[in-house]
């Protein structure tokens, strides 16, 4: 897992990572057309100018329709001056999870092991082995992410596990309740996680390039190497170091696509554990829950209920989105910082209800309706501006829009909702302009308008 040092991209990508959602009981297929009649020709228009407006290097695109694989399709250069293959290996980040929950109910499944055990039979973390919460944690509290852990350790203070809360009460997205799982899994059976996920996932469903570990040698240049928010190769290692139950894992949109389907099949889990694991399991927000390893939304007005889980690191931007009930499904890479713009505009605009859907995942509120201001008034709050965060933000036209250009900000298109209010699509997040003393500020401001971020045009 590799530590993102870009703190401000990484914060606004969990913002919307961070989302879930809840379960409809009804599974009953029907074959619905929920993709616009033109989604192909679109797709080949929209994706290239998509990549030339945010800097991307390559897209990968999957679709899935009533029940089969209907497009493949990898845009661009996944490594600047080469041609994206078909076959091009992505890191899908934090959609591993999903991967390897998968892979921990298929043992439930098969009797192997017991959603609701204490893990301390099989492993205790050493920073948390004098804490009586200890003794609490289960898989079920991994998959749903209520173990009482942060992210990643490195987000406490001291840089040790540390239990926020006790295990069971209440959501907190968790990497660390994923790993402790996968030491709790190796102590039990003696092997590598990245083992039992080969054996029970990706060999069966075929995902034939799908790994945990890295890549061959002579696959290394199918990989999708990593871009900042300006285009730039990231200065990171990309190389898969360690294996990771939360991150990192390895695969091309058609592996993705196999098991979206198989899930939505029910080939992996099926019957009441399938049930087990779409259902609520603890509540993110008044709208959206989580389940064991997916983002579950039951609200579209279409009756359909939704299977999700983003991915985002530095460089990479990642989503899986299914709708079981049709067997419909969309997969979209992004080897870049400013991937979360278009992977939302694809599915805005291909997708039939696709605004709803973005709404549903990455919003608590409706996305506002926006309104037409003219070039005078754009151009007035067009600029760069000092955070008080130490950084820059730059505000420029191109056409009749408003986009942000940073070093760590993810460039994106901002929607004009009032004179001096603007938010962008991927995110439920508010720039308000305001003029002081002749001299125009801006603020940022989060989904219930507190202030995040302040700015002073230079």
């Amino acid at each position: 897992m590799k530590k993102p040092e870009i703190k401000i991209t990484y914060l606004f990508y969990l913002t919307f990572l961070l989302l879930a959602s809840c379960f409809n009981s009804s599974k009953k297929t029907t074959k619905k057309n929920i993709y616009k009649s033109n989604y192909k020709e679109t797709l080949d228009s929209l994706v290239p100018q998509l990549m030339s407006d945010y800097l991307a290097p390559a897209v990968g695109v999957g679709i899935i329709k009533n029940g089969k694989i209907e497009f493949v399709k990898v845009y661009g250069e996944h490594q600047k001056g080469s041609k994206a293959p078909q076959n091009t290996i992505f890191n899908i980040a934090s959609i591993t999870k999903p991967v390897v929950s998968a892979t921990i109910l298929k043992l439930v499944a098969n009797g192997d092991w017991d959603l609701d055990e204490p893990l301390f039979h099989y492993w205790t973390d050493p920073d948390v082995e004098q804490n009586k919460y200890s003794k609490l944690i289960t898989t079920r509290h991994c998959l749903s992410h209520t173990t009482g852990f942060k992210n990643w350790r490195w987000d406490e203070k001291n840089g040790k596990l540390t239990f926020n809360f006790k295990p069971g009460t209440k959501f907190q997205y968790s990497g660390e309740g994923m790993e402790y799982l996968r030491h709790s899994i190796e102590n039990k059976f003696k092997i590598g996680l990245e083992h039992i996920v080969d054996s029970l996932i990706f060999k069966p469903l075929k995902m034939k390039d799908a790994t945990m570990s890295w890549l061959k040698d002579n696959d290394t240049l199918r990989f999708a190497k990593w871009y900042d928010t300006k285009g730039n190769l990231h200065p990171i290692n990309y190389k898969t170091e360690s294996i990771n139950a939360a991150d990192d894992m390895l695969l091309t949109v058609e592996d993705l696509l196999l098991f979206g389907n198989a899930i939505m099949h029910e080939k992996v889990v099926d019957g009441s554990l399938y049930d087990e694991m779409i259902k609520p399991q603890s509540a993110i927000n008044d709208k959206l829950n989580q389940g064991l390893g997916w983002v579950v939304y039951d609200k579209l007005s279409n009756g359909e209920y939704i299977l999700n889980h983003d991915g985002g690191d530095p460089g990479v931007v990642t989503t899986l989105i299914l709708l079981p009930k049709s067997k419909n499904g969309i997969v979209i890479f992004v080897n870049s910082d400013n991937g979360a713009s278009i992977t939302n505009s694809i599915v805005k605009e291909i997708v039939v209800n696709g605004k709803e859907i973005i709404e549903g995942l990455h919003w608590e509120n409706k996305i506002p309706k926006t309104i037409n201001l003219s070039d005078s008034v754009l151009n007035e709050y067009a600029g760069t501006y000092k955070t008080n965060r130490g950084f820059s933000i730059r505000f420029y036209l191109n056409g009749n829009d408003l986009y942000t250009d940073s070093d760590v900000f993810p460039k994106v298109k901002l929607y004009p909702m009032s004179k001096d209010q603007f938010y962008p699509l991927p995110f439920e997040l508010y720039f308000k302009f305001v003029k002081e003393n002749n001299i125009m500020k801006m603020q940022f401001l989060s989904s219930d308008n507190e202030v995040e971020l302040i700015g002073e045009k230079q």
